[in-house]
């Protein structure tokens, strides 16, 4: 159902790479790519995000749905991504309940591929998401083996080692996508479920490579995703939107082990012996 068929995303250097006891080596090198996106909604320029051009269409969809614009995709009445100089442009044109919401939470600013909330103008609103009410439980081991296939699967990591990688859990199977921004990447893998249709509340369980901060576990409660885990650490504001807003939220999910900050009545601990 999600094929992973783009092959963007890498580029080449000539780097020279300095190593004790030898002499200067020079060499290509695989970099990952980092471009402008633009986000065009009806005529009006929405937001500028850095991002790595792979996938790029379940990159838009995911951002649009987790910025709280998109209820679905039948709200988009016309849609064009094409290559400019600068990097890339998307032109939306977007249904009327839809153009209410982006006049009312609007960028202003570029955002960096580190920043999920840069440009937005005011801080009410920031969770426009009704709370999780989902009785999905999962064993702790299997949320381990989940992140160990994403990270089997991050190939523009193995290639460049500056990659972040999502990872969701579907009833068809599993989505991994990654981009240079760790929360481009949860976008990503939104849209991909999204783009195939999965309906919001299917998906069970989020993993990310990186630490779990405000703007991911927004994103979870934008597709209804009632678990998140991290193999790095947690935000305290992050932690706070969970325990409002009913999202399982785990951090440090590594070596066996794993922190649940949130909600943890939705995991059966089943971790095995690391060995």
């Amino acid at each position: 159902m999600y094929a992973d068929t783009d092959r963007h995303g890498l580029a080449w250097s000539q780097a020279t790479v300095l190593e004790p006891r030898r002499g200067p080596m020079v060499r290509e090198e695989a970099i990952l790519e980092e471009a402008a996106v633009s986000v065009t909604i009806n005529g009006e320029i929405y937001a500028v995000m850095m991002a790595t051009p792979s996938h790029l269409d379940d990159f838009l969809r995911g951002f649009l749905l987790s910025e709280g614009i998109l209820r679905s995709l039948d709200e988009i009445v016309a849609w064009e991504t094409v290559r400019v100089a600068e990097g890339w442009a998307a032109y939306f044109q977007l249904a009327g309940a839809a153009l209410k919401r982006v006049r009312h939470k609007r960028r202003r600013i570029v955002g960096a591929s580190a920043c999920g909330l840069c440009g937005i103008p005011r801080f009410e609103g920031l969770v426009p998401f009704a709370p999780l009410q989902s009785d999905h439980c999962w064993d702790s081991q299997a949320i381990h083996d989940l992140l160990a296939r994403m990270r089997d699967l991050q190939a523009l990591n193995h290639s460049t080692g500056t990659a972040h990688a999502a990872i969701l859990a579907t009833p068809w199977g599993h989505i991994v996508r990654e981009d240079i921004g760790r929360h481009n990447a949860v976008d990503k893998v939104i849209g991909a479920a999204l783009g195939g249709r999965c309906p919001h509340g299917a998906a069970t369980m989020l993993g990310v490579s990186s630490r779990l901060t405000f703007e991911i576990a927004v994103k979870a409660l934008s597709f209804g995703v009632p678990i998140v885990a991290a193999i790095s650490g947690v935000s305290s504001l992050a932690i706070q939107v969970a325990e409002i807003r009913g999202l399982t939220l785990i951090g440090y999910t590594r070596d066996a082990r794993m922190t649940v900050y949130a909600h943890s009545e939705r995991i059966r601990n089943t971790t095995r012996e690391a060995g």
